[in-house]
């Protein structure tokens, strides 16, 4: 197997813990858990009919973003992705998602609102709907969403473009500035994942310069590690 393949792999396992380069502009970072529904096969991910989504908080925004995280909760909520193929290599598990997703950001009122919650076994009574009763803030479309698994030890990663389309937010982002992002993260089996979730997951959604390394997804994870 070529070796630049491996490379690949492991750069993009690394992604969501690589710090912000050069020429990236960061949108927001998040912190939560992933999960499957529908989920015919518990046990098994990105299995045939399974749908991806998560949920969780978004500690830290970024301008054009206008927000206040002493008074509000921000959070996330990613859904709508369907495995379309996978290849394995080795211990790695590439999966492809169809497109497109969804990926929305809200503020709700510590004050006021509902903390967000995540539960067990979702989707419960709290998660999704305690992550998404705020205010829409920011929607956008996952297109080329693909997740690599290590099926060694369970952790993965994940690399999706991310172009803004909606949300009370979406005027502060110039029209030139609403596609080009990347939603990244990584994922691991971390102690204390709630019951029914799959893994933790810890990521940022940035915009990378461009550069001639941007022609496909493996040419950015790449680009980020030079």
């Amino acid at each position: 197997m070529r070796a630049w393949f491996f490379v690949l792999l492991t750069a993009c396992s690394a992604l969501a813990l690589a710090p912000a380069a050069r020429g990236q502009a960061l949108l927001f970072d998040y912190v939560g858990f992933d999960f499957e529904s529908p989920n015919p096969s518990p046990g098994t991910f990105g299995e045939p009919g399974s749908g991806y989504q998560g949920v969780g908080n978004v500690p830290n925004l970024f301008a054009p973003l206008v927000f206040n995280t002493v008074l509000n909760e921000y959070t996330y909520y990613f859904s709508g992705l369907s495995p379309i193929g996978q290849t394995s290599v080795g211990p790695f598990v590439i999966i492809d998602y169809s497109a497109p997703g969804t990926l929305d950001l809200y503020e709700d009122s510590k004050s006021t609102g509902t903390p967000g919650t995540y539960g067990t076994n979702p989707p419960n009574g709290t998660a999704p709907p305690s992550f998404i009763d705020g205010t829409l803030i920011l929607s956008g479309r996952l297109t080329n969403f693909r997740f690599v698994l290590n099926t060694s030890n369970g952790s993965g990663s994940f690399e999706s473009e991310f172009e803004a389309i909606g949300g009370s937010q979406l005027s502060n982002i110039p029209l030139n500035q609403r596609t080009g992002w990347t939603f990244a993260g990584a994922t691991g089996n971390a102690t204390g994942i709630p019951l029914g979730y799959a893994h933790q997951i810890d990521g940022q959604t940035f915009l990378q310069e461009p550069s001639p390394a941007r022609s496909s997804s493996w040419g950015r994870v790449k680009n980020l590690y030079r």
